[in-house]
């Protein structure tokens, strides 16, 4: 049986990970958009920015695989859509939920990309993300 201590560490362990989700999606939004590649190394010599290590490692990750991310986004796309025409936020989005789902429970991470999306984006383009999240995911999923 969990205990209310139990129950408060994973209520502070999801709002650690909302946040450092979130995170990385606004640090991958800089560059997409300036529709440029993730450099880690500009966001590390930016004073601007304060960036964690585990954050730092993460986008490390996603920096090395950006364009093949990119590229399986783009393949999911329905035939009317072209990468360039979308929100660089919901790019950004779209970039880290693919680098999600090979790690992480789909649904989950479907769902957090979602409500990140309401948060940040004032029209229903979750509902776009949702579409493409689930198609790779059901592709990850046959593999």
């Amino acid at each position: 049986m969990e205990t209310k201590k139990d129950i408060q560490n994973k209520g502070n362990f999801l709002v650690k990970k909302y946040h450092f989700r979130k995170n990385i999606i606004n640090y991958i939004y800089q560059f997409e958009l300036f529709d440029i590649n993730l450099n880690t190394e500009e966001i590390v010599n930016n004073k601007l920015n304060v960036i964690n290590e585990n954050e730092l490692k993460t986008l490390e990750l996603i920096e090395c695989k950006y364009e093949t991310l990119k590229n399986i986004a783009k393949k999911f796309l329905l035939n009317s859509w072209e990468w360039s025409r979308i929100s660089p936020l919901s790019r950004a989005i779209i970039i880290f939920g693919i680098y999600e789902l090979t790690y992480n429970e789909p649904k989950v991470v479907i769902n957090e990309m979602i409500n990140i999306s309401k948060l940040l984006s004032p029209n229903e383009d979750y509902k776009f993300i949702n579409g493409i999240l689930d198609r790779v995911a059901k592709q990850i999923a046959k593999k």
